[in-house]
């Protein structure tokens, strides 16, 4: 009997949790370009996998338009906080979606963070989760005005989470044994290279989801190729920090 009590009682949890998630993805205010990109980017699915509580300290890494921020603003909800991260190199493409997004001050528990590689500004045992979205693979990409390294980034992001704070990669994956090979010309990095190098940085990984896999994704052309609609086929690695 007891035993079918907390079965009962896990089961209504999450209902509960996964009711919090569909209403953050259904709240008004989001962009018409969210409501699109829900369809490849499956968020009830990957905010569920990550386990993100009412209450917590979220940090969008190098978050772009907002795009988790504004979900997870919904999830953690007034008594939490999302810090959307970005570096001045991203705002020529985000900026219009950034300006949308706060045009009415309605994401009240999210910190617009704006800081460099150098000197991120995250702080120090603060956030119970990080999101970094198709950002990994840009700490091996070179252009003029882009210096992001995993040099100057992992250690950061490790200090920022707490211990055993989760932190969430997603991005385009590559071919077996490309390791960083892909980051440059195609804007992919191999899954396994990601995990060795996590490791090597103090994290642990918990498990990975196949939520965003697409078959037909051949893995060898640019992830920003036409033919793919934007919908490539991308790894979900979910790590605690030791």
């Amino acid at each position: 009997m007891r035993v079918a009590l907390k079965t009962l009682k896990l089961i209504a949890i999450l209902c509960f949790f996964s009711s919090s998630i569909a209403s953050a993805v259904d709240s008004k205010g989001r962009l018409v370009s969210d409501l699109e990109r829900d369809k490849r980017s499956k968020p009830e699915e990957v905010i569920e996998f990550v386990g993100v509580k009412a209450g917590e300290k979220v940090l969008d890494l190098l978050g772009g338009g907002g795009y988790y921020s504004h979900l997870l603003s919904h999830q953690v909800g007034k008594n939490g906080l999302v810090v959307l991260h970005n570096n001045k190199a991203y705002l020529p493409y985000v900026g219009k979606d950034l300006e949308k997004r706060f045009k009415n001050n309605e994401l009240k528990n999210v910190e617009r963070l704006m800081s460099e590689a150098d000197e991120l500004k995250l702080g120090m045992d603060r956030f119970d989760s990080a999101f970094f979205v198709m950002g990994f693979h840009d700490l091996y990409h070179t252009s003029p005005g882009w210096d992001v390294t995993e040099e100057k980034v992992l250690p950061q992001l490790r200090a920022a989470l707490k211990t055993k704070g989760k932190l969430l990669v997603i991005d385009h994956n590559a071919p077996v044994g490309s390791g960083k090979q892909s980051a440059q010309d195609m804007h992919r990095i191999e899954k396994a290279f990601v995990i060795e190098k996590l490791k090597h940085y103090g994290f642990h990984l918990l498990g990975e989801s196949e939520i965003l896999v697409n078959s037909k994704d051949p893995l060898n052309i640019s992830a920003f190729d036409k033919s793919l609609k934007r919908n490539t086929s991308r790894f979900a690695l979910l790590f605690e920090k030791q």
